[in-house]
């Protein structure tokens, strides 16, 4: 049931990724996110905050090398999670009375780059998972 779990919450960060990438893409030519390309950004990354904690949970194990993971998973464990929570603080950092119009324009360029950050860290996760599957289910299956 861990198993499954951790399938759909990596699935899921996986999409919520690569559509928060894809509608953040106009921020890179200087445009401002309206509209759907906003909403759909918003909802994407509502998946992302609710499902990064539990995915960190039901990974903790295997990214700090209790069942024998590989550097591949711990590199792209750590690095999704560092860069996604300092995406998630920054732009909470944001919604905060207390910061000033610069304070914010800051926190949004942190929140851009760690976001697009985010990406090739989440390719690393997914990879080191496959990677991570791959071992185990060959070791399963040999004999002695």
């Amino acid at each position: 049931m861990i198993k499954l779990a951790t399938q759909i919450c990596l699935f899921t960060i996986v999409v919520c990724t690569i559509v928060l990438a894809a509608t953040a893409l106009p921020a890179l030519l200087g445009d401002h996110l309206e509209g759907k390309t906003l909403i759909l950004h918003m909802m994407a990354s509502g998946g992302v905050v609710t499902l990064l904690p539990i995915l960190a949970i039901l990974l903790l194990g295997q990214a700090i090398g209790v069942q024998g993971s590989n550097a591949l998973l711990q590199v792209g464990f750590w690095t999704t999670i560092v860069t996604g929570l300092l995406s998630i603080a920054s732009i909470f950092g944001c919604m905060m009375p207390i910061t000033s119009t610069a304070t914010m324009h800051t926190l949004v360029l942190i929140h851009g780059y760690t976001g697009f950050a985010m990406v090739p860290a989440v390719t690393l996760l997914l990879f080191g998972m496959i990677r991570w599957r791959r071992m185990h289910s060959i070791r399963s299956t040999t004999p002695g």
